[in-house]
């Protein structure tokens, strides 16, 4: 039989060959998950020498940019382009709930406008074929990427708009449903009250493989099986390419992940609501230990092994140790209940419950509280070490073989908090501030460092975008949707890159900057973050092939650039 498959880029697989041996000298800078061998192995080949390594790189094919299709818009489902769905864009601008986008609004119109455009009754084919070509093809383009593919594949009991409503869960957050006639509408027997979708949820983890892995589509106009004209916007193709590799379970959407994933919010806001708690902690009291762990839990700003072990230093507040213990270990138990006995998340309870027994030490004992050190020390328990990866010297190894040497982009992710944002590299630049040697090498440098050298780097990632009808870009150029992303430095060297106002002032910037660790011959073998803000983790795209189900999509995709 024919094999209808396509393959579409070279993936970045981890090959055995290429993995250290037990002798080398990455073993002990960095752990598993920032051991950036997995990432970077291009025919069991990387650099590691600083000196070697390029100052400066780029994909040879330019990552473009694109919506993230939100979940709380209903994925690709969405009616981006529609007149109704603009004016509910504004009422959601005015909203009193802008975090949720409404969500959590009693607005009745604003309300009524969310259920008309998330909640809407596809077109029928009666309806479609009483109109004259060029009012239906006027309809259609207006309609969403998931009821353009629909219609075009004859489809006309949606599946792929229930599909999508059905991850998304979106009809949970709607009170009310347009009826069939489109004169009013009806109560929703879907919604669950206070239900709300995050606004930073959706597809952009297959939207990043689809503009490492495809080129840039554009606008498409085509017949659909019925013979309807179905105008695609470029978004709508990208929509589509993102959809199949999101959907399609036999497809590898990543390689292997470098650093850990945190899910702790690292905010100062997020500060500010944990020390709030302390303060309303009430000594001798365990209802008040329980009460504020009660509504740490409820803030959902930390994964629950931090919970568990910054709830431990409450118990700081309680009348004797050994009602200290009882309560701490009942919480535990507590929190081991949610979860599966085999999960990850239980074991690392665990550990968590077992490293904190020692936090407690002043129960019983309120004249020896010192709640400056308890409160500096609760901050700290926040900062686990999947918050504070990925290793500095391994990313510039990735940044530098990647794009520098390979000349290929990856995708990572930028925030170093509970959301995540998957985006593709697209641009670096590097230079040394400052060098390192005898005891000016910090106390934590990797066994065996020679040198340290500061380094400032200028990383750009590409950002979401749109939806829109057109191409953002050329697939080649750095365009406005490729970012910047670290700390931000207040000024440069003018001769850098003569970016100066008519004052001659230097403009701000952002750039993550860190310290390498360099051995005796100058290979990189760990690293160090001096700006608060850095990646939480990096990943390498994995092959995608069309399989049968989204042939259609593969012609679409074609025909389109």
């Amino acid at each position: 039989m024919k094999n209808n498959y396509r393959l579409l880029g070279a993936g970045l697989f981890l090959v055995s060959a290429c993995v250290p041996k037990s002798e080398s000298r990455l073993k002990e800078t960095w752990n598993a998950a920032n051991n950036p061998v997995k990432m970077m192995a291009e025919k069991n080949e990387f650099e590691t020498n600083f000196a070697k390594l390029p100052t400066s790189g780029r994909p040879s094919k330019m990552p473009w940019s694109d919506h993230y299709w939100p979940t709380y818009h209903g994925g690709i489902a969405y009616r981006w382009d529609d007149a109704k769905t603009k004016q509910l864009s504004q009422l959601v601008y005015n909203s009193t709930d802008r975090k949720f986008a409404g969500q959590l609004d009693n607005d009745v119109q604003l309300q009524k406008a969310r259920s008309e455009v998330l909640g809407f009754n596809p077109y029928t084919k009666e309806q479609l074929e009483a109109m004259d070509k060029d009012q239906r093809s006027k309809l259609i383009s207006t309609l969403s990427p998931a009821e353009k593919l629909d219609i075009y594949r004859g489809a006309f009991d949606y599946p792929t708009v229930k599909s999508e409503r059905e991850r998304t869960e979106i009809l949970s957050t709607l009170r009310t449903l347009p009826n069939a006639e489109g004169t009013g509408f009806n109560p929703n027997p879907e919604y669950k009250e206070g239900n709300k979708i995050p606004t930073w949820f959706g597809i952009c983890h297959a939207w990043a493989p689809a503009t490492i892995l495809f080129e840039e589509p554009g606008p498409l106009t085509v017949q659909s099986k019925d013979g309807y004209e179905i105008r695609w916007a470029a978004s709508d193709i990208k929509a589509l390419l993102s959809h199949a590799i999101d959907v399609d379970s036999s497809q590898q959407r990543t390689n292997d992940f470098m650093a850990e994933r945190c899910n702790n919010d690292m905010s100062a806001s997020a500060q500010k609501q944990l020390l709030e708690l302390v303060d309303g902690l009430e000594m001798g009291k365990l209802a008040s230990i329980e009460k504020q762990v009660n509504a740490l839990v409820e803030l959902r700003l930390y994964d629950y092994p931090t919970n568990l072990a910054i709830a431990s230093y409450f118990y700081n507040y309680a009348p004797t140790q050994e009602e200290a213990k009882l309560g701490f270990q009942k919480l535990f138990e507590r929190f081991q209940d949610r979860f599966d006995p085999n999960s990850s998340t239980r074991q690392k309870l665990k550990v968590a419950y077992a490293n904190s027994l020692t936090h407690f030490p002043k129960a019983g004992k309120p004249e020896e509280l010192d709640r400056k050190k308890l409160k500096e020390d609760l901050v700290k328990e926040a900062e686990i070490p999947a918050c504070n990866d990925t290793n500095a010297g391994a990313f510039h190894l990735v940044l530098t073989n990647m794009m520098g040497i390979q000349q290929k982009s990856f995708g990572v992710d930028v925030t170093r908090d509970t959301e995540v944002w998957n985006q593709a590299a697209a641009d670096y630049s590097s230079r040394v501030m400052k060098t390192f040697t005898g005891n000016q090498i910090s106390a934590g440098a990797a066994l065996g460092t020679d040198k340290e050298l500061l380094i400032e780097t200028r990383f750009r990632y590409t950002t979401e975008d749109g939806p829109g009808w057109n191409r953002f870009g050329d697939n080649v150029h750095l365009q406005k949707h490729h970012v910047s992303a670290g700390d931000v430095v207040p000024g440069i060297d003018a001769n850098r890159d003569g970016d100066t106002n008519d004052e001659g002032d230097t403009p701000a910037y952002k750039a993550y900057i860190y310290r390498i660790e360099l051995d005796v011959s100058g290979n990189i073998i760990g690293g160090s973050w001096v700006s608060k803000e850095r990646p939480d983790f990096l990943w390498g795209t994995g092959n995608f092939m069309f399989s049968s189900e989204f042939s259609d999509i593969q012609e679409l995709y074609y025909e389109s650039i």
